[in-house]
C-alpha cells in the first residue's frame, strides 16, 4: 500500500509516519522539513502554500493524509493568513484538484472538537451536532477548522474522503509546553506550576490510537464521511493535573489553579460521541494517561 503524507514532524504526522514505516507501507512524505522521527520511502520538499504540489506523483498513492496545519498551539502565535491557508484553503484546493484528476483512492483530513464552541452542557456531540453548532468560537484556528469541516460535509467526489473530528491528542513526543509534559516536567524539577481555574473538561486520546483507527478504517473499507474520534477518557484540567501528581506520588499544591487565563476557557466542556465510527470499525480505543505517563518520563521530561 502506498501512503502519501502531507506534513512532517508534527505529533500526529510523525505518529502516522511511524505507523506506516513499521507496517512496511510505501511512505511518500511531502513537506517543508525532512521527517526526523521515522523512515520513509521518499521525501518531496515543498511549501504547501506556493501551489507546488506534484499531483502526478501524489495521486499514485492509495491513501493521501493531510496532516499539515497551523494554530493548534495557543501559546505559539502564528500568522492569521497562514492558519486559514493551511487549515482551509490548501486542503480545499487538494480536494478540488483530486476530483478533477479523477483520483480513486482515499483522502484523509482532520477537524477538531473545538468546533463545538462555548459549550457548558455536560454531554457528547455527534458529527451532525458538531457541524451544525452555532456556539461562539474565539480563535482563528477554530474558525478555520469549522470552515474545512463544513466544506467537506458538502463536497462530493470520485474518491473517498474521511474527515475525522479529533479530541485532545497527547503523546510523549508532543510539545513540552502542552499540559501533560509541562506538568510532569515541573513535578520532576520542582518548579512552579500555573493553570487556569482547572474547570475545563476535555477528552483525551493517545496519539497511537489515531493511527490505529485510520488503518482499521482501511481494513474495514469505511465509507465516505465525517466521523468523530472520541477520547478514551474525559478529565477537567484540575482532574488530569491531580492524576499526574498522584501517579508521581507528589502532593498537589492548592495555589496553582486560577493563576493564568486562556482563550478556550469559555469552552467549558468538549466531548465527542464516536459511536458511529467505533461501531463500524468494531474498535474502541483503550489506552489511558496512566498507561502512558512513564513514556514521558523516559523520553520527554528531562
Amino acid at each position: 500500500m502506498k501512503i502519501g503524507l502531507l506534513g512532517t514532524n508534527g505529533l500526529l504526522s510523525s505518529n502516522i509516519g511511524l505507523y506506516c514505516s513499521n507496517s512496511g507501507y510505501e511512505l511518500n512524505m511531502f513537506g517543508k522539513n525532512i521527517p526526523l522521527n521515522h523512515s520513509y520511502s521518499s521525501f518531496t520538499p515543498m511549501n504547501l502554500l506556493d501551489n507546488s504540489l506534484l499531483y502526478d506523483f501524489l495521486i499514485k498513492n492509495d491513501i493521501i493524509i493531510y496532516a499539515a496545519g497551523a494554530g493548534i498551539q495557543s501559546d505559539f502565535k502564528e500568522n492569521t493568513d497562514l492558519i486559514y491557508s493551511l487549515n482551509v484553503f490548501v486542503p480545499l484546493k487538494i480536494c478540488i484538484r483530486l476530483k478533477e484528476l479523477n483520483y480513486q483512492g482515499i483522502f484523509v483530513t482532520f477537524g477538531s472538537y473545538f468546533e463545538i464552541g462555548t459549550n457548558t452542557d455536560d454531554r457528547t456531540f455527534t458529527e451532525d451536532e458538531v457541524l451544525n453548532s452555532h456556539l461562539n468560537v474565539f480563535s482563528d484556528y477554530t474558525i478555520s477548522k469549522r470552515m474545512l469541516s463544513r466544506f467537506i460535509s458538502s463536497f462530493h467526489s470520485s474518491f473517498r474522503n474521511w474527515h475525522f473530528i479529533l479530541p485532545t491528542i497527547y503523546g510523549e513526543n508532543e510539545s513540552e509546553h502542552r499540559l501533560i509534559p509541562y506538568t510532569l516536567k515541573s513535578i520532576r524539577n520542582h518548579t512552579d506550576l500555573h493553570f487556569t481555574s482547572g474547570e475545563q473538561v476535555r477528552q483525551y486520546i493517545y496519539v497511537d490510537e489515531i493511527s490505529t483507527i485510520i488503518f482499521k478504517a482501511v481494513e474495514k473499507e469505511l465509507e465516505n464521511g465525517i466521523y468523530n474520534i472520541s477520547g478514551t477518557e474525559s478529565y477537567s484540567v484540575r482532574e488530569i493535573v491531580s492524576l499526574l501528581f498522584n501517579l508521581m506520588r507528589t502532593e498537589l499544591p492548592s495555589h496553582i489553579f486560577g493563576t493564568v487565563q486562556r482563550a478556550d476557557t469559555g469552552m467549558k466542556i468538549l466531548k465527542l460521541n464516536a459511536e458511529k465510527l467505533y461501531h463500524k470499525l468494531n474498535f474502541y480505543p483503550s489506552i489511558t494517561v496512566s498507561d502512558t505517563y512513564l513514556k514521558y518520563l523516559y523520553k520527554t521530561v528531562k
